[in-house]
């Protein structure tokens, strides 16, 4: 049995991120394939995974969720918030689950190739909106948004992993599998400038800058792939209106006041930031916080309250937009406690990995997502969370210096 388990469970953890974005076509697969990961995950796991996780950062993770749960228990917060502390604990189920494949070359494919099946349906949805006519401005139309196959946010986080992963596969000498790994970084930068994916681009940016520091004999790889980045950035911005106008300007006449008054005016999560930090002066949040569900409802009344513009605040009224800011999410639902264990798991894992650049560049991408998103407010991000989670958890520290 045990052989057996351990030829199928790399292929079933392919099948659950390859299927993941579609979770609205295949809504019931994901969780049956959990079930079956359940229930093989004794056969191939062993012993000696668990070996020295007090010194990781897994001691910090497992004592976030548990003072989450005690808090929201003994607070009487349980049934309010469990939609939320559920998808917590689904990540780090997740984590678990995938622990034993966490450096399988299958799993990490399933990532690739679920981000490249996402390029393509949302290009035929694409593809159709523009035979109806419709124009393509992702600024402007609401609809061309919604044919992606799933919330920008989140396509973009897919090619930015997808990015990560090919990048990590790519060989220091000859090796046929390079090509394509360079053509998938290539076609998910193309992606993520296409649908202007601000974040995304950020992150990307911020992951080559990064690369720069580690000499890992990677230069004739790292110098194409920094050509190609400044060339894809200089033809979008050449040719994607839309791009210049999310970075730069608004055609609209009576916001011409440059950069910083454009993205404060227009961005919502200004809007949504500047509530949450309303919030955050009540008194009993700090010890204690608000919870998840009294949390969203003190937005939506500070929606309401200070936000001039009827149009714009029925629309934040009619989205409920959450914190969109995960560690202030936490910090507002569970108190200082909480969002001091969720941040020490972080700086254990820069701590740790600091002399090596995969796991690195995947913190500095689930650091700056989760400073523009709620992931454990959608299943969607819990999965991704948890795929995070596994590779930077349980990765051990590297041996070598930085420098080499």
């Amino acid at each position: 049995m045990k052989v057996l388990a351990s030829s199928i469970y790399p292929y079933l953890c392919f099948l659950l991120f390859l299927t993941l974005p579609f979770d609205d076509y295949f809504r019931a697969l994901p969780n049956l394939l959990l079930v079956l990961l359940l229930g093989l995950f004794p056969f191939v796991i062993q012993r000696s995974e668990f070996k020295n996780w007090h010194k990781s950062p897994v001691i910090w993770v497992l004592a976030f969720l548990l003072f989450v749960v005690l808090q929201a228990w003994f607070l009487g917060r349980w049934g309010q918030d469990f939609v939320v502390i559920k998808k917590m604990l689904l990540a780090a189920g997740l984590a678990l689950l995938l622990l034993p494949v966490r450096e399988n070359r299958t799993l990490h494919h399933g990532i690739i190739y679920s981000s490249i099946a996402a390029i393509l349906f949302s290009m035929v949805q694409l593809i159709l909106l523009l035979n109806e006519g419709l124009e393509i401005s992702f600024l402007a139309s609401a609809g061309i948004i919604e044919a992606l196959l799933m919330d920008r946010i989140y396509l973009g986080l897919l090619s930015v992993l997808s990015v990560i992963v090919s990048y990590r596969h790519l060989q220091k000498t000859y090796h046929p599998n390079n090509g394509y790994y360079l053509a998938n970084i290539i076609l998910q930068l193309c992606f993520v400038l296409f649908i202007v994916s601000r974040i995304a681009i950020i992150v990307l940016l911020l992951c080559f800058v990064l690369s720069l520091f580690y000499r890992q004999k990677r230069g004739p790889q790292l110098l194409f792939f920094g050509g190609i980045l400044g060339l894809v950035l200089a033809l979008a911005f050449v040719l994607n209106n839309d791009l210049r106008q999310q970075f730069f300007y608004n055609n609209n006449p009576e916001h011409q006041e440059g950069l910083l008054a454009n993205t404060t005016a227009l961005e919502p999560r200004m809007v949504i930031w500047d509530c949450a930090w309303r919030i955050k002066e009540d008194p009993g949040v700090f010890w204690k916080g608000l919870g998840y569900t009294q949390t969203n409802a003190r937005m939506l009344a500070c929606y309401g309250a200070h936000i001039t513009n009827n149009i714009k605040r029925e629309w934040f009224l009619t989205r409920k937009y959450n914190v969109h800011n995960q560690f202030l999410s936490i910090y507002l639902g569970n108190g200082v406690v909480a969002f001091v264990l969720f941040v020490m798991s972080f700086v254990v894992l820069f701590w740790r990995q600091k002399r090596a650049l995969f796991p690195m560049a995947l913190g500095i991408t689930v650091m700056v997502f989760l400073m523009a998103e709620n992931v454990f407010h959608r299943q969607i991000g819990a999965y991704y969370m948890g795929f995070i989670w596994t590779l930077l958890l349980f990765a051990s520290p590297p041996q070598k210096p930085i420098a080499s």
